[in-house]
């Protein structure tokens, strides 16, 4: 205060730009823009309070990225070169000597789909620190906005890297500083990378003394820029090249280009969800967690100089060795993120990324690689016992490539690829065992089970069956009609075998595999839980199998355990024995809504939801631990599959939507909660068909509005309507049509067939009676246990309904119906009515013994009146 008033902040702007460039390869996804941003775009920004050392940062670009947490600081990378590592920040106020360290007042972290803002609050300033890496450039760019009553120094501190990415290794590494480059000049002794780190704004800098004296100095190099005064911004540029290339002209492009590269990448993202699927219920926080499921898929997508283009399984820091968790190409993680990019209707990314896969597959042997270090072109790579190790992944390349030519109609990737589609189905069968027509892990090698080698597995030889079914049809449609005759026949062998081999009496549940010694692996985990609609074992046998999954022995408030809880061998904090997956998680919400138990299967899949906001926002962790909500200490916080996966579930499974552009038709199924009265589908991709629908749903009436604005495509609509509830009729327009009703012991259905013409077009599905009911959504709170209800299965006889749940007795738990019937009694439960037609039923706590915290099976009957007209 001066003269009686009070200074104005003085607000200025310090960019730090950090670029990091080496061999540039052409790339075919170059932004196109389109304008400013939508209302959709804006709403894809949010942030977080909680900004703890755990809290993970990411921002990615195809060929760089930044990302670590604030405790560690941040890492830089330019693929395949880690440039800088341990990059942290301390303010410095004007007439003081002693800083304040950036992560002590680190107060908000905000993130959009192109750039991450972190602020900083301080006595009498704050500075939004903004990380920003453009599209397709060797480039980060970090920009200082700071608001202050006085000048601020910026100490940045960094620890000079230029290393390859595990297991590569560079040699005599050398930082010297430049006057004349007003920068550190970092070099190796083959001079195969250099790169520079400066800035023509530094106002202080450390020198590199060649001597063995640290004088008690912090390691790693610093430099410092000042935020006031007239000195508005300040620039600092991290490049790297090869020889020939002038990192200091590359950085001063960057610099000119900047607000453009910026422009690039937010109207990338807005056309991204402009032309992806989009999925708008009333749920916002789902809905975010889908858009963003869409984004992580597009960010996973990297372009390494020397292997070329294609998806990464994630992004985590740095552990052992410059090992970054998963920034490298693993092929099992790509055909995961494949059936996501096709629901998002990617069809060309879903392409690349199978032609990416194909690119390393093994000629002599048609088998398909594990993964790719960013490194792998500069070692002898094939020698390093990480890339033909899994033998699971051929049989599963077969199942994804036809479940991408189904969906796309691409003939032409089929005979394109044929010798290298046929070369991988001939490589399966060489693993076939001649006395069952199963497949067996050679000596060396490996199945799906990385932690206990089998020497066969039943997620393996349910995968023969698909591999061998896909090579069939696309076979068929490539006109090999002995080669399409002869799968045929394998995957039905296969198929009748599996149920014997793979089934334990005791247990009453599935075999997992069997030992080296031939001991069968019977440890009740989840296994493949997507081969569970298939006729491998009896109906009585499934049913087992999925009951047990639906139980709190397999389900947290966050998802499901890979292990039953009550196994002597499950671990709640193991990376593989008791943790929870969010992949496998969605795999076991899909397979409950494939067997038509939506009661089970929506809360399944709505405990990933809280998942996008538990670390980095947006994106979702690999793995929870299996008993409190956290994260499972060896998890990825950015693991591609687990967003792929998540999204891939509501697609083919909440909605029951298929697209199959070899037949021009497209299923929609949904199994919509009650509690969503309408839902709106956009950018739905078939053949030459791009379709919008709506649906909205009352308590008598589906209504269905569908705009198609290509040619004429086959539509069956097929949605879950009040389970018992009974038809009244159906209508296309003004026309009746006729509708199938579908009972099914859990569920009910109608389903009308139509061709859908070019245009708009409604459809009306009016019904009577039945009952809804409406589960709650987990409010979880990280360090706590589980303790929600958890719905094991409902049934319906005449107007007698039973609902059968797990429950700790020391919590209320509750459910909601919706019904036109009247109540006349109800054992197990109390109700209460809500509003019309809608009412609660509650299992009230009645104790509080320590015992009561475990959980206990319950039934809650309700009688209907049997003489309510409906």
């Amino acid at each position: 205060m001066q003269n009686g008033k009070v200074h104005p902040r003085q607000r200025t702007k310090v960019v730090l730009l950090v670029v990091c460039v080496f061999i540039v390869c052409p790339s075919s996804f170059r932004a196109q823009a389109i304008g400013t941003t939508d209302r959709a775009f804006a709403d894809m920004s949010w942030s977080t309070d909680s900004t703890g050392p755990r809290r993970f940062i990411a921002v990615h670009g195809r060929r760089a990225a930044i990302f670590g947490y604030s405790e560690t600081g941040l890492e830089v990378w330019a693929y395949p070169v880690q440039i800088v590592s341990s990059y942290r920040i301390t303010f410095v106020r004007q007439g003081e000597t002693t800083g304040i360290d950036g992560q002590n007042i680190l107060r908000r972290i905000s993130y959009s789909p192109e750039a991450a803002t972190r602020i900083y609050a301080g006595p009498d300033f704050i500075v939004r620190e903004k990380l920003f890496v453009p599209l397709d450039e060797p480039v980060a760019i970090i920009s200082y906005e700071t608001e202050s009553t006085r000048p601020l120094d910026i100490e940045i501190r960094f620890a000079p890297v230029l290393d390859l990415m595990w297991p590569a290794s560079i040699g005599g590494q050398e930082a010297l500083w430049s006057s004349n480059a007003s920068a550190y000049l970092l070099s190796e002794v083959a001079h195969r990378f250099t790169a520079s780190i400066g800035s023509p704004d530094i106002v202080a800098h450390d020198e590199t003394p060649n001597n063995t004296l640290h004088l008690g100095l912090e390691p790693g190099l610093a430099f410092t820029i000042r935020a006031g005064g007239d000195r508005k911004t300040a620039r600092v540029v991290i490049a790297g090249s090869k020889p020939g290339m002038d990192a200091s002209a590359i950085a001063k492009s960057i610099l000119e280009d900047e607000p453009s590269l910026e422009k690039a990448a937010v109207d990338h993202y807005s056309d991204l969800l402009s032309h992806s699927l989009q999925i708008q219920t009333p749920d916002a926080q789902a809905n975010r967690a889908l858009a963003w499921s869409e984004i992580a898929l597009d960010q996973a997508w990297v372009c390494n100089p020397d292997l070329g283009c294609g998806q990464v399984a994630g992004y985590g820091p740095s552990r052992k060795a410059r090992r970054p968790q998963y920034d490298w190409f693993f092929a099992g993680d790509g055909m995961v993120a494949v059936p996501a990019l096709i629901a998002a209707g990617h069809y060309a990314r879903a392409r690349e990324e199978l032609e990416f896969i194909l690119k390393y597959q093994d000629q002599k042997t048609g088998m398909i690689w594990h993964e790719l270090s960013q490194s792998a072109a500069l070692l002898d790579w094939p020698k390093y016992p990480y890339m033909f190790v899994h033998v699971d992944l051929t049989f599963d390349f077969l199942s994804t490539i036809g479940d991408y030519f189904s969906a796309t109609g691409d003939q032409d990737f089929v005979k394109t690829h044929w010798l290298s589609i046929q070369s991988a189905y001939e490589y399966c069968r060489s693993l076939l065992d001649p006395k069952d027509g199963l497949p067996h892990i050679p000596p060396g090698k490996q199945g799906a089970r990385e932690q206990d080698p089998l020497t066969d597995e039943l997620a393996l030889s349910a995968n023969w069956v698909a591999a061998a079914e896909a090579f069939a049809h696309l076979a068929a449609a490539a006109g090999h009609d002995a080669a399409a005759s002869e799968a045929s026949t394998a995957a039905q062998r296969a198929s009748q075998t599996i149920g014997q081999r793979y089934w334990d009496e005791r247990q009453n549940f599935w075999i997992i595999g069997h030992t080296r010694s031939g001991a069968p692996v019977a440890g009740r985990d989840i296994g493949p839980i997507h081969i569970i609609g298939k006729p491998f074992f009896s109906q009585a046998q499934r049913d087992s199998i999925i009951n047990q999954l639906a139980t709190s022995d397999f389900q947290a408030d966050w998802g499901t355990r890979g292990r039953a809880s009550s196994a002597s061998t499950y671990d709640p904090n193991s990376y593989a024995s008791g943790s929870v997956w969010a992949v496998s998680t969605s795999s076991v919400s899909s397979a409950f809504w494939a067997e038509h138990r939506p009661a089970t299967a929506l809360p399944i899949w709505n405990a990933l939801v809280p998942w996008s906001s538990l670390d980095s926002l947006g994106h979702m962790h690999e793995a929870l631990a299996g008993d409190y909500y956290h994260e499972e200490e060896e998890s990825v916080p950015e693991q591609t599959w687990s967003s792929a996966a998540f999204f891939t579930a509501a697609v083919n499974g909440l909605l029951g939507l298929q697209v199959y552009g070899t037949a021009n038709r497209v299923v929609f199924a949904p199994h919509l909660p009650p509690g969503w009265d309408t839902i709106t589908l956009r950018n739905l991709h078939a053949g030459a068909s791009e379709i919008t629908i709506r649906m909205v749903q009352s308590s008598n009436q589906v209504h269905l509005e569908i705009q198609n604005d290509g040619a004429p495509v086959e539509m069956v609509f097929d949605p879950e309507i009040p389970f018992g509830a009974k038809l009244q009729g159906a209508r296309l327009g003004k026309q009746p049509i006729a509708a199938k009703l579908e009972e099914n012991p859990q569920d009910t259905h109608a389903k009308v067939e139509f061709t859908m013409q070019h245009g708009s077009a409604s459809l009306t599905i009016v019904h009577t009676g039945g009952v809804a009911i409406i589960s709650g959504s987990p409010q979880l709170l990280t360090g706590e246990p589980s303790k929600e209800m958890k719905i094991t299965g409902v049934d319906l006889k005449g107007r007698v309904y039973s609902v059968d749940f797990d429950y700790v007795p020391s919590e209320a738990s509750s459910f909601e119906l919706r019904t036109p019937w009247t109540i006349k009694n109800v054992q197990g439960a109390t109700f209460e009515t809500v509003a019309p037609e809608l009412y609660r039923f509650t299992i009230s706590a009645h104790s509080q013994e320590k015992e009561s915290q475990i959980y206990h099976h319950g039934e809650a009957t309700i009688t209907f009146a049997s003489e309510r007209s409906e």
